[in-house]
């Protein structure tokens, strides 16, 4: 068994058929705290990367919540699309290498992202969330149920946000104005 196979980095089998197909391919990489997508173009020399974000960058354009959730994963895929769809053509692939891509996540909302930045990715639309969760409105039910049946358990899971006073229930509100400030920076989406 390869080394990569062996330390949960490299499907080899998808690797060869995403090789063959001569496309730049997205990468997905979601850790504890941030998410890295990059696109990525096979040359014989090895992978070059064409164009790469991180969700630190959202903190720019005024992102004070997770960088790690839904919404800020869409976030990241339209800042990258907006980036990349110059310089990658038309066409693009997802490889996440031994990680699954599954219906309504993460991943989907970044792939989302990437097709609402013009990038032409090639995934069936049914994978992805719904708007509402796209704009975080599971995040903000969620937290109005505990602010009103447990406020003790809710000071403990965002105890991050109470200590800096930020108000998860504005994350539709800061989700829209961080997407204009994105589109503005970034180029128009057409």
């Amino acid at each position: 068994m390869y080394r990569r196979r062996r330390e949960g980095k490299t499907d080899y089998h998808l690797r060869k058929k995403v090789i063959a197909s001569r496309l730049p391919f997205v990468t997905i990489r979601i850790s504890n705290k941030n998410v890295l997508l990059q696109v990525v173009r096979a040359e014989p020399r090895g992978d070059i990367v064409v164009g790469s974000v991180q969700s630190r960058q959202l903190q720019k354009f005024g992102w004070p919540l997770s960088r790690k959730n839904i919404p800020a994963c869409y976030l990241c895929g339209l800042m990258l699309g907006l980036r990349v769809k110059e310089k990658v053509g038309s066409r693009a692939i997802v490889y996440m290498g031994i990680e699954p891509y599954v219906v309504g996540s993460r991943a989907a909302a970044a792939v989302k992202g990437l097709i609402a930045g013009g990038l032409k990715v090639e995934v069936d639309p049914e994978t992805f969330p719904d708007d509402g969760k796209i704009r975080g409105e599971h995040i903000v039910s969620y937290v109005r149920r505990l602010k009103s049946s447990d406020i003790d358990l809710y000071n403990r899971r965002f105890s991050g946000y109470v200590r800096e006073g930020v108000d998860v229930e504005e994350l539709s509100n800061v989700f829209d104005k961080v997407r204009k400030a994105i589109v503005e920076k970034e180029g128009a989406i057409e």
